[in-house]
């Protein structure tokens, strides 16, 4: 849910966070890594979650990195259709909604796909 606020917040800072096309320039000034390069980190942060929840179910069908990109993928996606109001249309809410519990339940049936349910 935090994702989606910030998305529907800053839009155009969230854009750019994700926009490596654009991330060319340097992070710390002159002699900085790219800043593309210095947001890989907070991707590694996501896949060595997605391993722990991996091997705390068994699931070892699919690489931690490719699953990890199918979640960030997935719940980009939904913020993306949700700011879009094409989520609110589909679900036959006003094509604008308010951040609301069917977006806590969308985003909890994307983490129960690609990680397995909490429960399990």
């Amino acid at each position: 849910m935090i994702y989606v606020r910030y998305a529907r917040e800053r839009p155009g800072m969230f854009e750019l966070m994700f926009r490596h096309d654009l991330l060319r320039g340097e992070a710390r000034g002159v002699g900085g890594p790219p800043l593309r390069e210095a947001s890989l980190p907070l991707f590694g942060r996501i896949v060595e979650l997605v391993t722990r929840c991996g091997e705390s179910q068994g699931r070892r069908d699919v690489p931690a990195e490719v699953a990890a990109v199918a979640l960030w993928a997935n719940v980009h996606g939904l913020t993306q259709l949700w700011g879009w109001g094409s989520i609110g249309l589909a679900l036959g809410e006003d094509d604008s909604p308010p951040l609301s519990d069917s977006l806590d339940q969308l985003i909890s049936v994307v983490i129960d796909s690609h990680l397995g349910e909490a429960d399990a």
